[in-house]
């Protein structure tokens, strides 16, 4: 009996310490994102100067508000007339016990002109998927940020997050 009590009592000590490591389900997360751009393809289209349309991979460094840093993998895609247009981006936060999730943005990016270097991002952002801890996370919420060149190998993205 003793046995038996014993195993219940690590049981449900383990289960909660591990339950309990990435709590992001009910909470305000707020975060940033700093990524590179490491492989970008683009095509003109012909009906307008400067419309483009195109795809991007980037790896960076999520930053929480509890000093966590966590590896990211960004996947881009957009549809830009001088830097002005719509986008759809891929996020993958990958943590140290193999647990992950994604988080899918759709959104603008608008005041780019042909002087401008730092077009503004703002989109609307929901987790899509979970791995290891986050199976079943949901969170929704906004996106914003910068962008130190135009959609090219080595350009800088700057991101900030809030979500619920």
């Amino acid at each position: 009996m003793l046995k038996y009590i014993l195993t219940l009592f690590l049981f449900i000590f383990v289960s909660n310490s591990y339950s309990q490591q990435y709590s992001f389900q009910r909470t305000n997360l707020k975060f940033s994102l700093k990524y590179q751009i490491t492989q970008s393809s683009v095509i003109e289209v012909p009906d307008t100067v400067n419309h483009r349309m195109g795809t991007a991979i980037g790896a960076g460094v999520a930053m929480f508000g509890d000093s966590t840093s966590v590896p990211v993998k960004a996947y881009f895609i957009y549809d830009y007339v001088e830097g002005n247009g719509s986008f759809t981006d891929y996020y993958v936060f990958t943590f140290p016990d193999g647990s992950s999730f994604t988080i899918q943005a759709q959104g603008i990016s608008q005041g780019a002109g042909p002087n401008s270097e730092n077009p503004l991002f703002q989109a609307t952002t929901q987790v899509t998927s979970g791995t290891g801890q986050f199976v079943g996370l949901r969170m929704q919420g906004v996106m914003s940020g910068t962008r130190n060149s135009m959609v090219e190998n080595s350009a800088i993205v700057r991101l900030s997050f809030e979500m619920k």
